[in-house]
């Protein structure tokens, strides 16, 4: 991986940001310069916002030759998607809620199917992001609490019935990106056998007050098929079809304890002590979330580089 991030570095992302004068020497103390990468096709898989040569933090070089410590970086699909994006931005609604869906444990997953630190995850969230509303799943076939509560089972029913409401969703369960139809790609919540929340199903949503969507999961902004590839078939992008202005996505499978610690650094960043949260910041509070990471596992990239931005 970090191979990849350094040819990716010298290949693309080093001559992008060397040709817009952005060296680096102009961030400490100032508003960070932002970049929107529209890739495609086999670039679309790779990690431009963490290309880079990441070394020791012994090493003279450290932080001289990385997108990280030049540029925060977001993801659009194509420039026109941003400029359309920009002209039909809606005022927000006058009190911001939340929708957080948990997923500790997925039903007719037998071997990995347990996260074990979404539930650290959620309740993290639920104390700091206004007016949660948690959808959660039973931690064991014995837990009955959630299941007569009905509704508070993470259900794709039951998420749709919320959506339309918040401002804020976020996702902390397993993500697949189906091999052949990126359209069937999908979030793993309780009937995801029966009734799965897809890249299909959520083509027909229109949400109005939805701001910020942060899929804490696998693989939710990779495709599979090479014949797709430039046309922005994954779960990221169908949220942001769907009414979310900034969408927080992964390239490939991460780990669920850096995932739980991110997105808690991640909102603590974006809100205040009152829970107001500015998701206009989105872009910004990821790139010095991973920043910090990466700073703390400089040569595990794995752990942080997936970790992305999409705006549409």
């Amino acid at each position: 991986m970090r191979e990849i991030l350094a040819w990716l570095w010298d290949t693309a992302v080093g001559p992008v940001l060397d040709a817009l004068g952005f060296n680096g020497s102009s961030v400490d103390g100032q508003e960070w310069p932002q970049v929107w990468w529209a890739s495609g096709g086999l670039l679309s898989l790779l990690p431009l916002h963490a290309a880079g040569h990441h070394t020791s933090r012994h090493d003279p070089d450290y932080r001289t030759r990385t997108a990280l410590d030049r540029v925060v970086s977001s993801y659009t699909p194509t420039i026109g998607a941003l400029r359309y994006a920009r002209q039909h931005t809606t005022a927000p609604p006058i009190q911001a809620q939340t929708l957080i869906v948990a997923m500790p444990t997925t039903p007719g997953l037998r071997y990995w199917g347990d996260l074990a630190e979404v539930t650290r995850e959620a309740t993290q969230l639920q104390a700091r992001l206004p007016h949660p509303i948690l959808l959660n799943e039973p931690e064991s076939d014995g837990d009955t609490g959630n299941a007569e509560k009905g509704n508070q089972i993470p259900t794709r029913t039951a998420v749709f019935d919320h959506l339309s409401e918040v401002t804020i969703a976020h996702f902390a369960c397993h993500g697949a990106s189906h091999p052949t139809d990126p359209s069937r790609s999908l979030l793993l919540l309780h009937d995801w056998q029966q009734d799965p929340l897809t890249v299909a199903s959520l083509a027909p949503v229109n949400l109005d007050h939805a701001r910020l969507a942060c899929l804490s999961a696998c693989s939710t902004t990779f495709t599979r098929s090479q014949q797709l590839l430039d046309e922005s078939l994954h779960l990221t992008a169908a949220f942001q079809l769907a009414g979310f202005p900034h969408v927080i996505g992964s390239l490939w499978e991460i780990n669920d304890k850096y995932a739980a610690d991110i997105a808690d650094s991640f909102y603590t960043r974006l809100t205040d002590s009152e829970k107001n949260v500015d998701t206009s910041r989105a872009a910004h509070a990821l790139h010095d979330t991973i920043r910090s990471l990466r700073d703390q596992l400089p040569l595990t990239p794995s752990l942080w580089a997936a970790h992305l931005h999409a705006c549409a």
